[in-house]
Parts: structure tokens; C-alpha cells; sequence
């Protein structure tokens, strides 16, 4: 448009303006010859203005124009030979050169018709001091519109394309993937790195970056002539052209084989579609279904791997703690049966009640370890939870009372029941009554609450003792694990696992100084269920 009103209007306009003032003040002797000159330049000026031979054709009609029309006006011809100079030119002292030139020219010609005095000679610095000025500010405007121009680009760059690899970014790649499809068929590829985050975790973000960026680079190099972008944190999509299905799946399947062999840190998997016909979106849709599955599948697999890694612990600990427990016994029995032999059994009736004790105590800790082991609930009815709290209270009363204890029971208004196997319930709360005994030194007071919570019951049994520390309160539903000198540990660890075969939850609500509260939450059914 600057060209356009410069070279294409205004030049015209100097060039009529300048031929017809020579001519009226009578200051030309040759017309016609100076009328063909500026007819010349003009087309000189607007013919190829990317030629540089042009520029000197251009001078040189100039200066002809110049010296047949006797005027100064003809200066701003010459600075719009400058500008046209200084918007070709990237260095600022060849720019300053041609000035210089091109004045010296013009100050020659003008004294070629003009006397050579003190004010022509003061006129000629002048001009060149304002062409020197004019330049340096063109040159100004123009490096600050140069680094506008790569500001925008860096920042256009920065919108489209990802910071990292410098591949395209999600968005950017949805637009020329649809305007991929307006072209032809596509085929689509999008490649997933599963073990970035252990990656970043294990190596630092530094390493990690390293590898997208070593793997964006070999896209690149391998599916040159496609769209490649960085789809998301640990995605990579591939979009190219093809004709139906024409483009063979086996190579590509190979390319991105000889790939994911260079990274296999990275754990890549991939999914490809052709659009067949389908828009852009629906292609998508099935790439992105596709790795969802093989995702889901591969969770699947480590979930189960986890699994039964975890089980594996679980039954070794539980061997170990079982191990141990049954081992005391064993070795108590096993000395005083040994005393008794060298004693000819004579003094048997002495060990005896020990070494029944002990037998006693194996019995109940397998007891309680097959209970631990049992299948899930069998005999499940609906019951109110307050007959269950009413029978645990029932059976424990008369301990409470010979610790010198006391019941506080706090039923609510209305009844909650649930589906439960009544005995294991009321087992649980057995076992919290006889720890809050324990718990216990001095006379106490053991308490009961019952509220509902949303679609559940919480019961809360409390006591009154000394409390638990921090590493207890961790430990409390562990097999074995126990602060008492008698016990196996196991009490707590089945009472926790048959709230969860119930579908509840325990945990230890609060513990301190003055007691230590017990919360049990089970999901409520309708009374007539």
C-alpha cells in the first residue's frame, strides 16, 4: 500500500508538478526531452523494484530530469530514491554511503545552474545534515518495525508451538489437521510415553526433557513431510496424507517399531486410524479410544501385579507374626517337657498346668488366625444396631463392673439397622470393650454413641484411659502388632477386617491423655429391607 501511494501517485504527481513549473518559469530549454526523461523514471521506478540494476537506470534518469528542469525541487525525487534504497539495504553505513552520494549528486547538479556562493554552499551542508537525520530516523523506524515483525513471529511461535520439543502444539495441530482432511484422506498416529512421571521421579525433569526432545526430533526426521506436534505432556501426534487406506500400515508399523526399540526408558505405545471418509474429530475420537484401552489394560495388568505383590507381603507378614507367636509356646512346652524327662516324670503333675497353658494359648492363636483367614460373611440378615450393641453390653457387663467400670450408652431416637452378620458385630465390640478395660488403670467409664451419617451409622465406643502415642495409633489394625503383655494382636486386625467385609470402615477418631474414641461406620438399609 506504501509503495503503491509513493511510486504510483505521489511520484507521478512531483515528476507533472516539476516539468510543468520548469517549463512555465522557462527554466528548461529541452521540453520534450525532459517530459520523455520523467516519463522514463517513472516507469524506471515502478518497472521491478526488487532489480538493483534498476536503481542505478533509476539515478541516472534522475540526474538527466534534474539537469533539463533546473529545479531543487527535484530533492524529493531523490529522497524517494533514498527511501527506496534504504528499505532494500540491511547495513546502515552502505545506507549512509549512498546518502552522501546521491546529495553529492544533487548538489553538483544544482550548481550546474545555480551561482556557487556562500548560501549555496551552506544550503548544501544543510541538505546533507537533514539527509543524514532523514536516514538515521527511516533506519530507526525500520529496526524497530524489523524487531516488531520478529517479536510477533517469536510470539505467533511461542501460540503455536510447543516450548520444549518446538513441535506444534495441541490446538495448532487440530487446525492443520482439519485443513489436512479438507485436502484428502488422513492417517493418524498418536504415541504415549507411559513411565515419564516415574521417569521425572527417579532421573529429574532435566533427563526427561532431554528424552521428548531427542524423540521429537526423531519424528521429526522419520515423518518429515506429516504434521508432527507434541499432543500432551507425554503425547506425540502424527498426522499424514494418504488415499484411502493405500498408505501401508506395515510400514509405518516398522518406523515406529525401530522408534520406540531407541527409547524403551519411555515405555511408548502407540494407536493409528485412517479417516476413511470420517471427519477429523471422529478420526480422533478412535485414536484416542484405542490408547485408552491399551492404557486401561496396561493399569489393569499393574494393578493386578501390585496386588498380588501386596498379598505376597501380607501372607509373608502374617507367616512371620504367626511364626513367632506359635514359636513361645512351643519352646516353653518343649523346656518343661524336658525337665520332666530328667526328672524320669516324676514331678509331671507340676508342669502339667503350664504346659496346658501353653497348648491354650497355640490353640486360640490358630483359632483366631484361621478367623482372620475366613472367607467373607455368610449368615448376613438385617438387623437393628442397636440389639447389637445391647448384646456386646450384655456379655461384657459383668467384667465392667468387677474392674469397677461403668456403661454410658447414648442410643438415639430412632432405630438404625443393617445388614450384618449379627455375631461378628457384636465380636467387634467385644473386643473394644475388653481393649477399653485394658486401656484402663483406674476406674473408668467406657462409652457408647450412635448417629447417623449421610446413608450410614457411626458408632463410637470410648474410654477413659491413658491413651495411645503416634506410632500405636499407626500400628493399631496391624496383625500381631500389641502393647500388652498378654494377646496375640490379632483382635483389633479381625475386628477391622470384618467392618470392611460388612462394607464399613474403622479407624481410631481421636485419641489424648484422658481416652482414646473408636469410630465404626456401616451403611443403613430401610428397616423393612
Amino acid at each position: 500500500m506504501v509503495n503503491t501511494v509513493l511510486y504510483k501517485i505521489l511520484l507521478p504527481i512531483m515528476i507533472g508538478i516539476i516539468s510543468f513549473s520548469s517549463i512555465y518559469l522557462g527554466r528548461t530549454d529541452h521540453a520534450g526531452f525532459m517530459m520523455a526523461t520523467g516519463i522514463a523514471m517513472l516507469l524506471a521506478f515502478n518497472a521491478n523494484p526488487n532489480n538493483r540494476k534498476y536503481a542505478y537506470l533509476q539515478l541516472v534518469l534522475l540526474i538527466l530530469f534534474h539537469w533539463l528542469s533546473q529545479l531543487n525541487w527535484c530533492l524529493m525525487i531523490y529522497v524517494i530514491l533514498l527511501i527506496r534504497q534504504l528499505t532494500r539495504s540491511d547495513d546502515l553505513k552502505r545506507e549512509i554511503l549512498s546518502m552522501l552520494f546521491i546529495m553529492t549528486v544533487y548538489s553538483l547538479i544544482r550548481f550546474s545552474y545555480s551561482p556557487i556562493n556562500d548560501y549555496s554552499l551552506l544550503v548544501t551542508l544543510s541538505d546533507i545534515a537533514s539527509s543524514l537525520v532523514f536516514v538515521t530516523l527511516v533506519w530507526k523506524i525500520k529496526s524497530n518495525q524489523k524487531e516488531k515483525e520478529s517479536l510477533e513471529k517469536k510470539n505467533n511461535d511461542l501460540l503455536k508451538r510447543d516450548v520444549l520439543t518446538g513441535l506444534l502444539n495441541y490446538h495448532e495441530f487440530r487446525k492443520e489437521l482439519n485443513k489436512m482432511k479438507e485436502r484428502d484422506e488422513i492417517c493418524l498416529i498418536i504415541l504415549s510415553c507411559q513411565d515419564l512421571r516415574s521417569m521425572n521421579f527417579e532421573h529429574g525433569y532435566e533427563q526427561a526433557n532431554h528424552g521428548l526432545k531427542d524423540l521429537a526430533c526423531q519424528l521429526e526426521r522419520r515423518f518429515g513431510s506429516s504434521i508432527v506436534s507434541r499432543y500432551g505432556g507425554s503425547e506425540f501426534a502424527i498426522a499424514m496424507e494418504t488415499i484411502a487406506e493405500l498408505t501401508p500400515a506395515e510400514s509405518i508399523r516398522d518406523v515406529l517399531a525401530a522408534i520406540i526399540a531407541s527409547y524403551p526408558h519411555l515405555d511408548i505405545i502407540y494407536a493409528h486410524a485412517y479417516s476413511n471418509g470420517r471427519s477429523a474429530g471422529e478420526t480422533i475420537a478412535d485414536v484416542e479410544n484405542q490408547l485408552f484401552l491399551q492404557k486401561k489394560e496396561i493399569w489393569m495388568n499393574r494393578d493386578e501385579h501390585i496386588f498380588r505383590a501386596d498379598k505376597l507381603k501380607v501372607i509373608g507378614e502374617l507367616a512371620a507374626g504367626m511364626a513367632h507367636e506359635i514359636r513361645n509356646p512351643l519352646t516353653t512346652i518343649k523346656g518343661f517337657l524336658q525337665l520332666a524327662h530328667q526328672n524320669d516324670y516324676k514331678d509331671i503333675d507340676r508342669y502339667h498346668p503350664m504346659i496346658m497353658d501353653e497348648i491354650t494359648r497355640v490353640s486360640e492363636l490358630t483359632s483366631e488366625f484361621l478367623q482372620f483367614s475366613k472367607p467373607n460373611l455368610s449368615h448376613v440378615k438385617t438387623e437393628s444396631i442397636e440389639s447389637c450393641i445391647a448384646r456386646a453390653v450384655s456379655i461384657m457387663a459383668t467384667e465392667v463392673e468387677r474392674n469397677g467400670h461403668e456403661f454410658h450408652i447414648d442410643y438415639p431416637v430412632h432405630s438404625y439397622f443393617v445388614k450384618v452378620e449379627r455375631d461378628k458385630i457384636v465380636q467387634v465390640l467385644v473386643n473394644l470393650f475388653k481393649n477399653a478395660i485394658d486401656a484402663m488403670e483406674d476406674l473408668g467409664r467406657i462409652g457408647v454413641k450412635i448417629y447417623g451419617i449421610d446413608q450410614s451409622v457411626c458408632i463410637e465406643v470410648s474410654d477413659t484411659g491413658s491413651g495411645m502415642s503416634e506410632a500405636t495409633r499407626e500400628k493399631v489394625f496391624e496383625p500381631f502388632y500389641t502393647t500388652k503383655g498378654h494377646g496375640t494382636g490379632l483382635g483389633l486386625s479381625i475386628s477391622h477386617k470384618i467392618i470392611q467385609d460388612h462394607g464399613g470402615r474403622m479407624e481410631v477418631l481421636h485419641t489424648s491423655p484422658n481416652g482414646t474414641v473408636f469410630s465404626i461406620l456401616l451403611p443403613v438399609v430401610p428397616p423393612t429391607a
